[in-house]
């Protein structure tokens, strides 16, 4: 029953992180870097979301939103590439770069967004 229970945690950290693997620089990547680099796809799609949940952080770029944004590209992108390796892979590390991903996730969680 563990073993079982193992591989479906598997499954789903992996649909998470592929998840994340690309909505992380196609749209958290625009909270950082200049609007120009990105196709109007994109933009009109980050857009609508901000306008139909009235998410005023997407629109007002508040300078700690912007920091953890660019926390999410420089060491939670690259962390969710590394999990999909290592669950593949099925490396021995892949625990620590899990644990080291949701601890960084959860102590950037902005509780005035809730």
């Amino acid at each position: 029953m563990a073993a079982g229970m193992c591989k479906l945690v598997e499954a789903i950290l992996f649909l998470l992180f592929l998840l994340f693997s690309v909505v992380s620089p196609i749209i958290d990547a625009q909270t950082c870097l200049p609007l120009h680099l990105f196709p109007d796809v994109l933009i009109d799609l980050k857009s609508r979301y901000a306008q139909e949940y009235d998410n005023y952080l997407i629109v007002e770029k508040p300078g700690f939103f912007v920091g953890i944004a660019w926390l999410e590209i420089l060491l939670l992108w690259p962390l969710s590439i590394a999990n999909l390796f290592g669950i593949v892979t099925r490396k021995s590390w892949v625990k620590t770069t899990c644990l080291i991903y949701g601890f960084s996730t959860f102590t950037a969680v902005d509780p005035g967004d809730c």
